[in-house]
């Protein structure tokens, strides 16, 4: 049981009602949207979720993804995660 980065690759070519499908089954399984591309989606989710999420018919892929912080672009696809995660979690003020 451990949040992961994993890449969900979609079944055929991309279209918007079939991506926000999928994102929809992601956040239904209590994953967080980090990437939106046009082969698939990259998603912080928690492992034991994985089956439920690859069982979405527009889903032909899920599998386990790591990020070189020190490769090429590594600095700018934190950001880009970061933002987008900030947008899906909500942060209780004390």
């Amino acid at each position: 049981m451990a949040m992961q980065m994993f890449l969900v690759g979609f079944n055929g070519e991309f279209n918007q009602p079939m991506s926000r499908s999928v994102q929809h089954r992601i956040r239904q399984c209590g994953g967080y949207i980090l990437m939106v591309m046009r082969t698939g989606i990259i998603v912080a989710l928690d492992d034991v979720q994985v089956p439920a999420v690859q069982s979405h018919p527009d889903v032909s892929l899920v599998g386990g993804i790591t990020l070189n912080p020190h490769g090429y672009a590594a600095e700018r696809l934190q950001h880009i995660f970061a933002e987008n995660l900030s947008k899906q979690i909500q942060v209780k003020a004390e």
